[in-house]
């Protein structure tokens, strides 16, 4: 047995065409690499029977797992399932953010996958090692540094100062902006009653 140079797959010595991935195995990978000019061409044989092969639509396989490879066709980046036939399972763009993307759903379907050597020459725009996304409880919004110098608009100018410093900060820390309207209205509050009880007296 042997370790298929695209998918990581153990194989046959005497393999000429992977059974996971379809590809040629006595080709290693980037020997016949096309030029930059040339367009790139699937790996996957057709099938003359007319029915859809395992991995339909990939030129090559960055990743494998026990049952999805993730990979990118043409325009695109995509999760395959060994055990269905054709097609990938999802697209995604063939952009950063399509890489991202892809890489997450991977790694959900496979948390322990298994990088397979690509060719060189054009690989995807970003590494598949990618920081976990910031993950939020519901309801919870991720909040900036809010300058300090914001609090003088509630504390100077009382409720006006409040609503303008709200306005101004929600979008960054919506409790900070909360606490500055609330203090702008009562100082104000404050500062009213103090003047009504000297005017009383």
């Amino acid at each position: 047995m042997r370790a298929c140079p695209y998918c990581a797959e153990q194989i046959p010595d005497e393999t000429v065409i992977c059974p996971y991935c379809k590809s040629d195995v006595r080709v290693p990978p980037g020997s016949a690499e096309p030029s930059p000019e040339a367009p790139r061409t699937t790996t996957i044989p057709p099938d003359p029977s007319g029915q859809p092969e395992i991995g339909e639509g990939a030129l090559r396989f960055s990743h494998s797992g026990s049952r999805y490879l993730l990979g990118f066709g043409t325009n695109y980046f995509g999760i395959w399932d060994r055990q269905a036939p054709g097609g990938p399972l999802a697209r995604f763009p063939k952009t950063d953010e399509g890489w991202r993307q892809a890489w997450l759903g991977f790694v959900q379907l496979e948390p322990r996958p298994a990088e397979v050597g690509l060719p060189s020459g054009p690989r995807p725009m970003v590494s598949p090692v990618l920081p976990a996304p910031r993950v939020h409880a519901p309801g919870r919004v991720e909040s900036e540094q809010v300058s300090p110098a914001w609090w003088l608009l509630p504390i100077l100018f009382g409720t006006i100062g409040g609503i303008v410093a709200w306005a101004l900060t929600r979008g960054r820390d919506r409790r900070t902006a909360r606490n500055m309207l609330v203090t702008g209205v009562a100082l104000s509050a404050f500062f009213l009653i103090v003047y009504l009880a000297l005017g009383a007296e």
